[in-house]
């Protein structure tokens, strides 16, 4: 699906970002998102059709009546309904910003999008714990690299030889390297999951394996994997692993830990937004990170405590002064750690269904696709 479709397959459109958390200031960007159902082709065909990023005059116009003059370059996101809908359940916090938002802050809507958010509070679950928090640790691991960078900078680039490696080449070829690494990979696995399961019923471990298994494909996209340095050497030797090889396995990975956190520094100096470096350099952080973070602890404690989500922030005053630096780096950080127990303690009672019901989600949007398109039109 092209630009030129989108006046007769949109379904919805929203502002997003701070104009929707009701945080925006005079110089705040216009973001806006939104919602289409494809042609029908598209679910069926070869042509599989996902979104549509930037560069639409028919949004530029619909943007234009609630901001008349606005002519700055228009950041915008166009979700197929079916993405859309998958993301959501899976308690995606920017599709569920979309799902939630106020009535006040839609600038295109339809009776397929008025069936959907009739249905909206089907898509809140347990998952929400761990996805919001999980966003919102990311915020915080960012701050913290940034900060460190700040503060102690990398003087240099690593080099092979400040790890005791050969200039050149590993002495390991890599296909080696890679088996060895498996080899320790799995067995940690199996010291960490021992130790997680061996105190639970033996009937409730299958399931606490797939909640587990669940949370890291979501929050990382990956499989459930423990610590990198978990008894790493103790388990290289059970794998076999011969304790000289493991020495120069050892190395090779913390130099090339080493030299990855080298290119980020440099990338970060070469390319980081000079408003977010100025933040930075005034608060010791950066604090628009941190009000996206205070922003998704307190909307997952929403969710968990209410049953619902509130786009247009009832903290939003909060969230600006976050924004302008009114907490330290420290009253950060204690912020966040405790926040993230209380968050604990709510899911503790289990309040949302485990998962949502992927069924009658299924059902859902098939029936707003097919009765789309029986009509003709989404409006």
């Amino acid at each position: 699906m092209q630009h030129k479709d989108l006046p007769s397959h949109l379904i919805f459109l929203c502002l997003h970002g701070s104009h929707a958390y009701g945080t925006h200031t005079e110089t705040s960007d216009v973001d806006v998102r939104g919602v289409a159902v494809a042609p029908l082709m598209t679910y069926f065909g070869t042509r599989n059709w996902e979104q549509l990023s930037d560069g639409s005059p028919f949004l530029q116009e619909l943007v234009q009546k609630r901001f008349p003059g606005f002519d700055e370059p228009l950041d915008s996101v166009i979700f197929n309904i079916t993405k859309f809908v998958r993301l959501s359940a899976d308690a995606n916090p920017n599709m569920l910003d979309i799902l939630f938002a106020h009535p006040d802050d839609w600038l295109y809507t339809s009776p397929t999008w008025e069936r959907l958010y009739e249905k909206r509070h089907m898509f809140l679950s347990m998952r929400v714990q761990h996805t919001y928090t999980g966003y919102a640790m990311s915020q915080l691991k960012r701050i913290r690299t940034h900060r460190k960078w700040l503060l102690d900078p990398p003087k240099e680039k690593p080099t092979r030889e400040s790890f005791d490696l050969p200039p050149q080449h590993s002495l390991v070829p890599k296909d080696i390297q890679d088996l060895a690494e498996s080899y320790i990979r799995k067995k940690q696995q199996e010291w960490q999951l021992d130790a997680l399961f061996e105190h639970l019923p033996e009937e409730t471990r299958e399931e606490v394996r797939e909640q587990l298994s669940e949370y890291f494909q979501m929050v990382h996209g990956r499989p459930y994997q423990p610590h990198e340095d978990l008894e790493r050497e103790q388990a290289a030797m059970q794998a076999g692993i011969a304790a000289e090889l493991y020495k120069r396995l050892d190395a090779e990975r913390r130099y090339k830990h080493a030299l990855h956190h080298w290119k980020q520094y440099q990338h970060w100096t070469r390319e980081r937004n000079p408003q977010r470096a100025e933040l930075e350099k005034k608060f010791g952080y950066d604090s628009k990170h941190a009000s996206h973070l205070v922003r998704l602890m307190l909307s997952a404690e929403e969710i968990l405590t209410t049953g619902n989500l509130s786009v247009k922030h009832p903290q939003a005053d909060l969230l600006r002064e976050v924004r302008k630096g009114v907490w330290t780096y420290d009253e950060l950080i204690t912020w966040a750690e405790k926040q993230e127990q209380v968050i604990r303690v709510l899911a503790a009672e289990k309040p949302l269904p485990r998962s949502p019901d992927r069924d009658a989600i299924d059902q859902l949007v098939t029936e707003l696709i097919m009765a789309f398109h029986d009509k003709g039109t989404g409006s």
